[in-house]
């Protein structure tokens, strides 16, 4: 019984984060009999109005969403303006009455303290990042702004439930994949437990930009792998070269646009990854939180402004301990770009792992299941899971934005060992 209610558990403050106590949730889940489904409709009917709220309790990814009907600082060129697709649906922020800087960070009681600026030359000390200025020569760093503000105009914002209302994004997205020889993609992909409807070609521009990034990932992993305790990796992590295939480009028309604090999926990337963050055009803050758990360090935010052509190395465990947001943020937080005025792009490199992307379970939804690190509970901390990405099944009768229940811990020493083998490779422990 106490391994059901651990798995259960996990699975309650993935879905909640921080907004019930843990004893709340066992509290909950025992009126329910242990229900996970039950227990999320019952703590779901409990909470605030949606007014009231400042964080979401279903998604912990805001996707892309409407343009704002204010004036941006500076207004983008025309090619710059992402059109939404979907008339009358709410912007996330707005529901979640978010404001300016507002993701609940700021709050000393909550986040362990002020936030901490740091700089290009602070950032590692402090969380486990890098920043590099000028990482492309700037003719490819300007050329390809140009190539992705007139492909953002066709980007666009996902859609989701929250709080029982479809909602969009305030933001807009694409998804970028490098293709195989024949052109064909190279797998299906979901996300929030709906296939992506557009899988694209990596541009000619974008393939040199990742050329360049991935020479300075590889180098600063290898200097990590040589001042570790060990020597090498930590088992879990990708081995070998960082070969980013996937890539997923987000655009921020101005300072009112943004996302709140989440983990990226590790559906394909496995536990562990490294992700390279590029920024092009207007500067602005980017923050990371560091999750309070109990055993470990307080809770803290830590803030950076990213510039134009800079790029941001996420290495393990950033997507374990801390969560990551592009706040909304005052006109006057925002530095404008020449070309880009007050839009930002930001493509986020990242490496699909085949040991992963090929054994996604299915959730009773009958979509791929979505894999979480624990990142609260002390006893599994460390330990990652599959579950329901509250995609729903009209077939099945379950709505969208409806947690099915499912559960399953992922054996990441299994998953490791098959992979060795099917490279005809061993691994020592």
């Amino acid at each position: 019984m106490a391994d059901a209610n651990d798995e259960a558990l996990a699975q309650l403050i993935a879905v909640f984060d921080s907004q019930f106590s843990e004893s709340q949730l066992l509290a909950a889940l025992a009126r329910r009999r242990g229900n996970v489904a039950s227990t999320i409709d019952l703590l779901l009917s409990q909470q605030d109005p949606p007014a009231k709220r400042r964080r979401t309790a279903i998604s912990d990814f805001f996707a892309p969403g409407p343009a704002s009907t204010k004036k941006p600082a500076s207004p983008p060129p025309e090619s710059s303006v992402v059109q939404s697709s979907t008339a009358g649906l709410r912007n996330a922020f707005d529901l979640l009455g978010k404001k300016a800087d507002d993701d609940n960070d700021d709050d000393p009681a909550s986040s362990g303290g002020p936030p901490i600026w740091l700089k290009a030359d602070t950032i590692s000390s402090a969380v486990p990042c890098e920043l590099f200025t000028n990482i492309l020569p700037p003719d490819l760093a300007d050329t390809l702004l140009r190539v992705l503000l007139t492909e953002a105009t066709t980007w666009r914002r996902r859609e989701f439930v929250l709080f029982d209302r479809e909602v969009q994004s305030p933001h807009a997205t694409s998804f970028y994949e490098d293709r195989t020889p024949d052109g064909v993609s190279a797998a299906d992909y979901w996300y929030g437990g709906k296939r992506e409807k557009e899988v694209r070609t990596m541009p000619p521009a974008m393939r040199a930009a990742r050329d360049f990034i991935a020479l300075r990932v590889n180098e600063r992993m290898r200097a990590r792998d040589a001042a570790s305790p060990s020597g090498k990796r930590h088992f879990a992590e990708l081995r070998g070269e960082w070969r980013p295939n996937i890539c997923v480009a987000n655009s921020y028309r101005d300072h009112e646009e943004g996302v709140g604090p989440h983990i990226d999926k590790l559906t394909y990337l496995g536990p562990r990854p490294t992700i390279g963050s590029l920024s092009l055009g207007a500067a602005r803050p980017f923050r990371l939180r560091r999750i309070a758990r109990p055993g470990g360090a307080p809770a803290q935010t830590f803030n950076v402004v990213l510039p134009h052509n800079s790029l941001l190395i996420m290495f393990p465990p950033t997507q374990e301990e801390y969560r990551h947001s592009v706040p909304k943020c005052q006109s006057s937080s925002l530095s404008p770009h020449p070309i880009s005025h007050a839009t930002r792009i930001n493509l986020t490199f990242r490496v699909s792992r085949q040991e992963y992307q090929n054994s996604v379970p299915m959730c009773k939804c009958g979509n791929p299941a979505e894999l979480r690190p624990v990142v609260k509970q002390e006893k599994t901390f460390g330990r990652y899971f599959y579950m329901c990405g509250t995609g729903g099944s009209e077939a099945r009768g379950i709505p969208a934005g409806t947690n099915c229940g499912m559960f399953e811990w992922l054996d990441v020493k299994a998953k490791v060992s098959a992979a060795a083998r099917n490279e005809n490779e061993s691994y020592v422990w």
